[in-house]
């Protein structure tokens, strides 16, 4: 039988004849990034074939075209594209800059809107050893109880003595000597979980925690998964974020020395598929127009049937969903906010693979989503990557072309974050180097004839950097950034019109996300991004919907907010409006005046 061992992990795995090896490493739990969902579009899942070349399949013309012939000589292939033909035993090594592992990750969000009234609540009694009527008469107030309440009730009686009741919303769910009752909120985004413990008694947070949500092994964008889901079902997804969930608990209750069975409940957010495969739904609606979720009602459910760590009585409030790609997390982007406060317009713009957008004038509120896509994740970017060790996350370059940087660590650089991709356009923007068309002009020593017969722009020198390759960002690259940024503009113009509100009308734009809060503003407004707006008006407010999720765990009267909102927001469905076409192609110039 084949079999295949990877490097540096020393992880082996039985193969088939015939599986590839992108499969056969996300069997092994090897860490491999895998963007494009296994589609050899993005070049992202390089491995080295130290041993075995000839038990594997001939390089593709994918692979030719994305990686080069003299690194395919070297042993580089792409694991969505090497499969297993021969029987033997094949030995994979996966480089640092193929891993998911180590990345900056954003989980701090500012609320603007606290409140404090929790579904859970503590209340302290005494237990009465004999009462007329029945004993759950006699206390101070009448509750309703759960089962396993009731048999707790019943081991204490016969003596008197004082506990303390767990209460859900008028119901007791626990009985103990004492209760420090807990919370836990996570944002389920399409790159990252994060997740935040709460002592229910006073408000406080307690802990954070965050990793990569594992569903990426299976795509970069909700698309790719979707897809994944109707060929393989669900289940596996359901699994992968529900593990990364458990391992979250099991963190904040380490670092705080708590106990799970302490996690009475939870608010859970996220887009409307991240939410989809959380609860096990078949996706199917979501992947054709007009993208149509199960169910767009809030949620009230045990955390057992999810099989979520915590206490056995514990619930997980899911709130509704706006529209097929406007899920819950930008209900509680909008919360943590405030902007459903006063009559000044707002706008709120969640950029990520998918991109929301939120406009409100008055008490109207208009959203829309747009596949924005992966690039300003540094998916599709020659050397985009994550926020990482290597990551280069801040750039200048001079009008005569020469470049400054700074790398995540103090390193030699590996490639380019989003953020400082946005940095870079801008810059050679600002030097004339790429005129508001996007086309490169052959203005330094830096800009030469890439291997695609397109010109490039080297950041950095293959002598400087820890690959020893050179660090470039080609004409593709910058159409990979046009076409994301007319993406979201277009939605933000579309928006404008609709409510009749000019940029200079804008009070405030909240930038929620990961990608907004490290991208410099001036950066952003100078490729047309986000509206042309003073940057003063502008607020970077980190992981809103984390923040968001977290002041529902709080708060009852939010989460009613929510609701109300959610049947308040009207959904613009930007590929039905008349102008979308218009609007996109006057877009994909780079100019804030548009």
């Amino acid at each position: 039988m084949p079999q295949v061992r990877f490097l540096p992990d020393e992880k082996r795995v039985d193969a088939s004849l015939g599986e590839g090896l992108l499969e056969l490493a996300r069997r092994a739990n090897v860490d491999l990034a895998g963007p494009c969902g296994g589609k050899a579009l993005c070049g992202k899942c390089l491995v080295k074939i130290i041993e075995g070349k000839d038990k594997l399949s001939d390089p593709t013309d994918n692979e030719f075209f994305v990686i080069g012939t003299r690194r395919i000589q070297e042993g580089y292939r792409l694991a969505c594209r090497c499969r297993i033909v021969r029987e033997g035993e094949v030995t994979v090594f996966v480089p640092s800059e193929s891993r998911l592992e180590e990345h900056s990750l954003l989980v701090e969000g500012e609320i603007l809107e606290e409140r404090f009234d929790p579904a859970i609540t503590c209340l302290r009694v005494k237990i009465p050893a004999r009462a007329y009527g029945s004993i759950v008469e006699n206390l101070p107030r009448e509750f309703s109880f759960r089962l396993t309440a009731l048999r707790k009730i019943s081991k204490f009686s016969g003596s008197e003595s004082e506990k303390e009741l767990v209460v859900y919303n008028d119901e007791v769910i626990d009985v103990r000597d004492e209760s420090r009752p807990l919370g836990f909120a996570a944002d389920i985004g399409t790159t990252k979980v994060a997740g935040y413990l709460v002592d229910l008694k006073s408000g406080a947070l307690l802990a954070v925690a965050s990793d990569l949500n594992p569903q990426i092994a299976y795509g970069e964008d909700v698309v790719s998964r979707i897809d994944y889901a109707l060929r393989n079902g669900v289940e596996e997804l359901r699994t992968k974020i529900i593990d990364c969930l458990n391992k979250l608990i099991t963190t904040v209750c380490d670092a705080t020395r708590s106990i799970t069975e302490n996690v009475y409940e939870f608010v859970l957010v996220g887009n409307t598929a991240m939410q989809h495969f959380l609860l096990g739904l078949e996706p199917k609606t979501l992947a054709y127009f007009p993208y149509t979720p199960v169910t767009r009602s809030p949620m009230n459910v045990k955390a057992c049937e999810l099989e979520l760590l915590g206490n056995p009585e514990a619930m997980v409030f899911i709130p509704p969903i706006i529209a097929g790609y406007i899920g819950s997390d930008v209900l509680a982007d909008i919360i943590a906010t405030g902007m459903f406060r006063g009559d000044d317009p707002e706008m709120l713009i969640d950029i990520g693979t998918n991109t929301e957008i939120v406009l409100k004038k008055g008490d109207k509120f208009l959203a829309c989503s747009t596949a924005s896509g992966p690039a300003f994740e540094g998916a599709h970017i020659t050397h985009g990557m994550r926020a990482a060790r290597g990551a280069i996350d801040r750039i200048e370059i001079s009008s005569n072309g020469e470049v400054k940087y700074t790398v995540i660590g103090g390193t030699r650089p590996i490639g380019l974050t989003g953020s400082a991709v946005v940095d870079v356009v801008a810059e050679l923007l600002s030097a004339r180097i790429i005129d508001e068309s996007g086309r490169l002009r052959e203005l330094t020593d830096r800009v030469r004839m890439g291997k695609d017969g397109y010109l490039e722009f080297v950041i950095e020198y293959g002598e400087n950097t820890a690959t020893g390759e050179d660090i470039v960002f080609t004409q593709k690259d910058i159409r990979e950034i046009q076409l994301a940024k007319a993406a979201i503009r277009t939605g933000v113009n579309i928006l404008m019109k609709r409510l009749g509100v000019n940029p200079s009308d804008i009070r405030r734009l909240y930038i929620a996300g990961a990608f907004g809060f490290f991208t410099n503003p001036l950066s952003a407004r100078t490729l047309g991004l986000y509206p042309d707006i003073d940057v003063s008006r502008i607020r970077l407010v980190g992981n809103s919907a984390g923040a968001g999720a977290r002041a529902m765990l709080l708060s009852k009267s939010l989460r009613s907010l929510a609701y109300e909102l959610a049947q308040k927001i009207e959904h613009i469905e930007l590929a039905a409006e008349p102008d979308f076409q218009k609007e996109f192609l006057k877009s994909i110039p780079f100019s804030d005046r548009i």
